[in-house]
């Protein structure tokens, strides 16, 4: 027998017990392990090892346990909040862009009133009502370069899964 008879009766034996093999390579692996006995005596092995594994009962420690439920309870809490705060998000730039448009509406035809009895022209008012309109935008910008750390990290999420767990860290 050659060398590539064996490497392939060796794949075809370790392919057997994870996964369906073809039915014309089961038959040539059977064929070969009646005539081969080295083969014959790694499918034993294999066989014998699969078994003697799947008798051994393995359990997780209490405490891996205990830490994974409660990693995978702070995770599930953070996407949770990350959901809910995308449906608060989405609805404050919802009635943001609303309000925003009407206000922008409102201030250019009072702006235009203004400039119209003050006897201003709207070429000094328009750039200031513009000004006026994104002075809130430009606040908020620069606060969030004066303050560029989330208010809600995670240690403090973990922390606080725990306590409702009734744990103490």
């Amino acid at each position: 027998m050659t060398n590539h008879e064996h490497e392939r009766a060796i794949e075809l034996i370790t392919q057997n017990g994870v996964e369906e093999i073809a039915s014309a390579d089961a038959a040539w692996l059977q064929s070969h392990l009646a005539m081969c006995t080295e083969c014959a005596e790694y499918a034993g092995l294999v066989s014998s090892t699969g078994q003697l594994l799947r008798s051994v009962a393995v359990t997780a420690n209490p405490a891996l346990v205990m830490t994974t439920q409660t990693r995978v309870r702070a995770r599930a809490t953070y996407l949770h909040e990350q959901r809910s705060r995308m449906v608060l998000i989405a609805i404050s730039f919802c009635i943001g862009a609303m309000s925003s448009a009407l206000s922008a509406w409102l201030w250019w035809r009072f702006g235009g009133w203004v400039a119209q009895h003050v006897g201003l022209s709207t070429a000094i008012v328009e750039p200031g009502i513009l000004l006026f309109l994104l002075l809130p935008a430009i606040v908020i910008a620069g606060l969030l370069l004066v303050f560029p750390h989330p208010i809600f990290e995670g240690s403090l999420m973990l922390g606080l899964a725990g306590e409702h767990e009734g744990e103490k860290r």
